[in-house]
């Protein structure tokens, strides 16, 4: 019975301790930034290889899973991506950014309540409407619309307008408090908008993608 219950006990201890040793393995691991770097550059299949690589180790690695339903999500699986998001969202509950991704796939399914709620939570934890716009890398509102832009399911107008309603409902108090509590991760990475360097469509051009790459 005494060996029994240290056992149990030793469980309970492990299983408390395992968003730590996830969140450890997370800053350890440089395949992040590598991944990454890859679906920044065009190789989305190479990336989603590196970040299936990393699961493989660490279930619940939050970059791996937010990373992997960009790419869904990119790719006209908004279901799928969705799935990636919420699970991402269970490791890191308080990045504004995956929040704002999960919202941005609810846009997109025409799912308007739950993205609305999504890009609420999202606005709030990043700490306001100008940081939320910075960590999609909204382009500048306004902003002609290229032949590769109008391609894309997500529209930059239609994201800024959530963004926007998304704000006048949050109140200031917990806005201003987000803020000063955001994770580092969500906060102080750089806008994550890029155009894909590798041949896409008909006409060979890059594709601008708004959404948050957890680093």
């Amino acid at each position: 019975m005494r060996r029994t219950g240290t056992a149990w006990i030793t469980v309970a201890l492990l299983l408390s301790a395992a968003p730590r040793f996830v969140a450890a393995a997370e800053k350890s691991d440089p395949r992040g930034e590598y991944g990454v770097s890859l679906a920044i550059g065009g190789q989305e299949a190479r990336a989603e290889s590196v970040f299936v690589s990393m699961l493989s180790q660490t279930r619940g690695d939050s970059r791996a899973l937010n990373n992997l339903g960009n790419i869904r999500l990119l790719r006209g699986e908004a279901g799928v991506a969705l799935a990636f998001y919420d699970r991402a969202l269970h490791a890191d509950s308080l990045d504004a950014g995956i929040h704002l991704n999960r919202a941005t796939a609810l846009m997109i399914i025409g799912d308007e309540a739950r993205a609305r709620q999504s890009f609420e939570v999202g606005v709030r934890l990043a700490g306001g409407f100008a940081r939320a716009e910075a960590l999609l890398g909204l382009p500048p509102e306004k902003q002609p619309t290229d032949k590769a832009a109008r391609k894309t399911a997500i529209d930059p107008e239609q994201l800024r307008a959530m963004l926007q309603r998304a704000a006048t409902a949050v109140p200031t108090d917990s806005v201003a408090a987000a803020s000063r509590t955001t994770s580092t991760d969500a906060a102080g990475k750089h806008p994550s908008a890029w155009r894909s360097a590798g041949a896409r469509g008909s006409d060979g051009g890059g594709t601008p993608q708004l959404l948050y790459w957890k680093h």
